[in-house]
């Protein structure tokens, strides 16, 4: 039954290389390759939803409930009287039925400033009236606000935004458009650095997650950080774990540090011995800048046909363990992730593995054979009888024996099934035993990744309607949008207030202040 197991997975693999020839074939010759045909009614692909996992009984609709307290009232009441032709004679009036009816209003506000010009001789210089405040270049503040608003908040295109605009009678161009956007993103950058280096000091932990972006055609990759107080975002160009040190390093220089610990990570690399003695010889002991490590490299005594590969494996080393010593930038203890290698080895203390990714890999599996099938879904039960399990132990870790779960997990990750491709997923799952039992250690670590896949999203939307920026400084507006709002949102604090204050009054704490205050860290 294996047998034919593994040649019906072979042959769809054979039938998925030979159409994707065809249609390569076709498109050379100026035709194209086979269409795309979705089903009408689409199956569901949430492969890794919790709501599969969920046995309580669903919660009883409820209504809105009371509201009115809720609505700021702006005008006087207007008093609506009766048609007095409709009325009967004998009708007694008994007072007012209230009705509140919420409106909006965008109105073209123009208005002609006539400034003041003096001219001095003696001095030869002209002095010209300031503008009242809230004038900035041709439009007020509140031009510039409405366009963040439509760009973030409302995820709207500049095209789109600039049709609105026009539309109600505003002289704008489209680059006008694309540059207020970026002008008020600017003045929310320090901002938005700040809320980062604060996330990383405010919880124990960090959710990690990337998805792609494209900044003027070139693919690039958003790193989202958050924890229940923030989320943000950054885009680089490359996703390497050198570069997500930089990233950590907030604009501090990364250097290299030469201890003990950096030659132990150096083995767990696979280092060859010959060049960690090298290293050890002319580096121990040592912190070093990029330019000196570069020029030891060029003499280390190596046969390895990639050297590239070798100097970055020493510098991801010896750049770790420069981070985990350093103090001028906090140090990122947990990390919950996927497990994408680049994620690993960052923390100082746990990197935590997403069990919903775990199960998402036995899910995949497609037996043709019924007897497999019942294997699947049998493993598959277990695997979240036991990640229910270490929920409720995270709420009440003293009455559980924590050996107890460690030898429950063995017994289901280690079990020999009658189906190969799924012993061999229950064993890569078990050779990251420690990454998946972090709760063990850690029960405020959360068992999966869903903060940070949800902040991805965030960027995901934003890549489904702009499609991609064109400049750096175009990728960190976006940035430090994103970051701001979706942190605003986490700290209750209302987005649209916030805008309107940084672009005119700024008195309101720096959302950094606010979340070091959530959590009861000093500001």
């Amino acid at each position: 039954m294996g047998v034919t197991e593994t040649f019906a997975v072979e042959v769809d693999q054979k039938d998925e290389v030979i159409q994707a020839l065809r249609d390569e074939i076709n498109r050379l010759k100026g035709e194209q390759g086979k269409p795309t045909i979705r089903p009408n009614t689409e199956p569901s692909r949430d492969i890794s939803s919790e709501k599969e996992r969920k046995v309580e009984p669903p919660e009883k609709k409820k209504g809105r409930g009371a509201r009115n307290h809720k609505i700021s009232i702006t005008k006087p009441p207007r008093i609506c009287k009766c048609s007095r032709e409709n009325l009967p004679p004998d009708a007694i009036f008994k007072g007012y039925h209230e009705v509140i009816v919420q409106n909006l209003k965008i109105v073209l506000d123009n208005e002609k400033l006539l400034l003041e010009v003096y001219y001095s001789p003696s001095l030869k210089k002209t002095f010209m009236a300031d503008r009242p405040q809230g004038c900035v270049g041709e439009y007020e503040v509140g031009v510039h606000e409405l366009i963040f608003i439509l760009k973030h908040i409302g995820n709207m295109s500049e095209s789109c935004i600039h049709t609105i605009l026009t539309s109600y009678g505003l002289l704008i161009s489209k680059s006008t458009v694309s540059r207020l956007v970026r002008k008020v993103a600017a003045r929310l950058e320090e901002e938005a650095a700040a809320i980062l280096r604060a996330g990383i000091l405010s919880g124990k932990y960090v959710n990690f997650d990337d998805t792609g972006a494209r900044v003027n055609g070139k693919q690039h990759y958003t790193q989202i950080l958050c924890n229940p107080f923030f989320t943000a975002y950054v885009t680089m160009d490359k996703k390497d774990r050198l570069s997500l040190l930089r990233m950590l390093l907030m604009g501090t220089e990364l250097q290299f540090r030469f201890n003990g610990a950096t030659f132990e990570m150096m083995e767990l690399f696979k280092v060859p011995e010959k060049v960690r003695v090298f290293l050890k010889e002319q580096c121990m002991g040592k912190t070093l800048t990029e330019q000196e490590l570069e020029r030891i490299l060029k003499d280390i005594p190596s046969d390895n046909r990639n050297p590239s590969q070798l100097h970055r494996r020493i510098k991801e080393s010896a750049g770790i363990t420069w981070y985990h010593e350093q103090t001028e930038v906090p140090v990122i203890r947990t990390i919950i992730s996927d497990d994408a290698p680049q994620f690993r080895h960052l923390a100082l203390d746990w990197h935590g593995l997403c069990w919903v990714h775990a199960g998402r890999l036995i899910k995949k599996l497609i037996p043709r054979s019924v007897l497999f099938q019942e294997e699947l879904d049998r493993v598959l039960e277990e695997f979240w009888d036991y990640y229910d399990t270490l929920k409720v132990f995270r709420e009440d870790p003293e009455n559980y024996d924590i050996e107890e779960l460690r030898a429950r997990f063995d017994k289901i990750f280690t079990q020999t099934t009658d189906y190969p491709a799924l012993d061999k997923i229950l064993q890569s799952l078990f050779d990251n035993k420690e990454h998946l039992l972090v709760v063990l250690h850690f029960p405020e670590a959360p068992l999966n990744n869903n903060p940070a896949e949800l902040g991805a999203r965030v960027q995901v939307r934003k890549r489904d309607v702009s499609l991609h920026t064109m400049t750096a400084e175009g990728t960190t507006a976006v940035d430090t949008s994103m970051t701001i709002l979706q942190t605003a949102k986490k700290l209750g604090v209302n987005a649209i207030e916030l805008i309107h204050d940084r672009l005119t009054k700024n008195e309101l704490e720096s959302l950094a202040v606010t979340l070091l205050k959530k959590v009861g860290l000093p500001t």
